[in-house]
């Protein structure tokens, strides 16, 4: 009987806090800050829909549960307005944005890990010191991230983000781009335009002498489609929402890959 109570406490004392991380784009940074004091777990699955889920009462259960849970800043669908009245203030926000977005700009996600680690060591202030060391691994490899996006997107020929879904906007304010997308609303990315609104992103389109459009990997809208087959306008794919889909794949790789896209479709020679 002693020594099943005592296997208990143990279990108790080497059991680690759950944070949850609201989507995947910023699980990296949130497990690398962290290291191996908390358990990290992504909130809505890396391929659903950020912007039409609806949290399930496993959701629910698994919110209740965590020390904490990080959200965008600015709500990616009505269910993080959810997550925050069931978790209060174990919901910490990762920024102040209009544009949820964040992860797409590698210098913005440098605050980002700030503010984790800030969170962090307020909830766990006896791992400050590796929390430290952990914020300075991930601000380094943000940093490097940032540097080659700099550099490649500072040599574009082409200035313009064309997309159906309005998903550059910090990646454009953070390296002297600018955005195109189709009315310019969250909804577009998902078929729901316009012939109006159409027509004007193809004059858009046709001033800036541009014949190409970004489609989000894995989420082809209905105007891409249209746009292809009607205009002849070429589709880059980029992986807007950070899917991983091979062995090893994080943040840092498929923004590496993203970039490599950006830089073919933008003439960043």
């Amino acid at each position: 009987m002693i020594l099943t109570l005592l296997l208990i406490l143990s279990s108790l004392a080497l059991s680690k806090e759950l944070v949850l991380v609201s989507v995947y784009p910023f699980y990296d940074v949130v497990k690398g800050v962290s290291g191996d004091r908390i358990t990290v777990e992504v909130l809505v699955p890396p391929g659903a829909d950020y912007h039409h889920y609806d949290l399930s009462p496993s959701d629910v259960l698994r919110i209740e549960k965590a020390r904490a849970i990080f959200l965008s800043g600015a709500p990616l669908g009505g269910w993080e307005l959810k997550v925050e009245r069931v978790a209060g203030d174990r919901a910490y926000k990762l920024a102040s944005a209009g544009d949820p977005h964040l992860w797409m700009s590698p210098k913005r996600m440098i605050s980002v890990a700030k503010r984790v680690f800030d969170v962090l060591s307020h909830i766990d202030p006896k791992g400050r010191e590796e929390y430290i060391k952990n914020l300075r691994a991930v601000i380094g490899k943000l940093e490097k991230l940032h540097r080659l996006y700099a550099d490649t997107l500072g040599r574009c020929k082409i200035k313009v983000l064309p997309t159906a879904h309005p998903v550059f906007g910090w990646l454009a304010k953070d390296y002297g781009l600018s955005q195109l997308s189709i009315g310019g609303g969250e909804d577009h990315g998902h078929g729901g335009i316009f012939p109006g609104e159409l027509l004007h992103f193809v004059k858009e389109l046709m001033r800036e002498r541009i014949n190409f459009i970004f489609s989000l990997y894995g989420y082809p809208s209905k105007a891409e489609k249209l746009l292809r087959e009607e205009y002849g306008v070429k589709v880059y794919e980029i992986n807007a929402r950070i899917i991983p889909s091979g062995e090893g794949e994080d943040y840092f790789s498929i923004m590496e890959e993203n970039l490599r896209v950006l830089g073919s479709a933008l003439r960043c020679t």
